[in-house]
């Protein structure tokens, strides 16, 4: 069972694609998303939150699972944009197979293309509001 102890988020964010630019805006002076207490961080080992997005393949695939891996418990996953969420722009016939599914749970959906900051920040809000348990 997961639960939230703490009152800050530590975000990784995996991926490639313009969703990136988007998430990251969310950090700069205009959103201001460290007042709710959340952080980017550049190593999976100090995350809370794994963040996909872009587009992937069988390794960027592999990549992830490897993250996920990484990552100190209670760990969370939000998918964000288009690429993730519905189809790869890029490759179409690309999908996340069962056995990634089966491993990395999906917490949060933001769809868009690319979303908005103000949408990904309520998907963050929403999980120090109320995480969910497994």
């Amino acid at each position: 069972m997961k639960s939230l102890v703490k009152n800050n988020l530590n975000l990784f964010v995996a991926g490639f694609g313009c969703c990136k630019q988007e998430i990251f805006a969310a950090s700069g002076p205009v959103y201001d998303i460290s007042r709710f207490g959340i952080n980017f961080t550049s190593i999976p080992e100090e995350s809370d939150v794994l963040v996909i997005q872009g587009f992937y393949n069988k390794e960027g695939q592999s990549r992830l699972l490897k993250y996920y891996a990484r990552m100190r418990e209670p760990k969370w996953v939000i998918a964000v944009g288009k690429c993730v969420v519905d189809c790869n722009l890029l490759n179409k016939s690309f999908q996340f197979d069962d056995g990634f599914r089966e491993i990395i749970n999906v917490d949060f959906f933001v769809p868009g293309c690319p979303p908005r900051p103000e949408a990904f920040m309520y998907a963050i809000l929403r999980l120090l509001e109320s995480p969910p348990d497994y």
